[in-house]
């Protein structure tokens, strides 16, 4: 067996373990920080209804397409006289109708949906 204890090297950091630890530190800190950012733009209301623009975000699509496609009747939607919102449920459900469309009808003018 080897006697070699790893605490006791904990105890006396070497020279490549003091910029590993603060790049660490510092790689925490900055994540914190996003997700803090992230939290204050999520809605607080999650049956909150979503614009074509935020939800193109979130599915990296053109808000366009999702308007196209909700107009033609081929997304669940919800629409307030020119203005389309999107519910979260609509937003799982247009995930799962992409997942079934083949990738064969991506290609061209097949499932319509365009990346943003």
């Amino acid at each position: 067996m080897n006697p070699h204890d790893p605490l006791a090297d904990a105890a006396t950091p070497d020279a490549d373990t003091i910029p590993a630890a603060t790049e660490l530190a510092s790689a925490a800190r900055e994540l914190a920080g996003a997700v803090r950012a992230l939290a204050e733009h999520a809605p607080h209301d999650p049956d909150a209804l979503l614009t074509a623009e935020q939800l193109g975000d979130l599915l990296r699509l053109s808000p366009r397409t999702l308007k196209e496609q909700a107009a033609a009747g081929l997304i669940p939607h919800r629409r307030f006289g020119k203005h389309y919102r999107f519910s979260r449920e609509d937003a799982a459900e247009i995930v799962r109708l992409a997942r079934k469309t083949p990738a064969s009808q991506g290609q061209g003018k097949g499932n319509g949906f365009r990346a943003a």
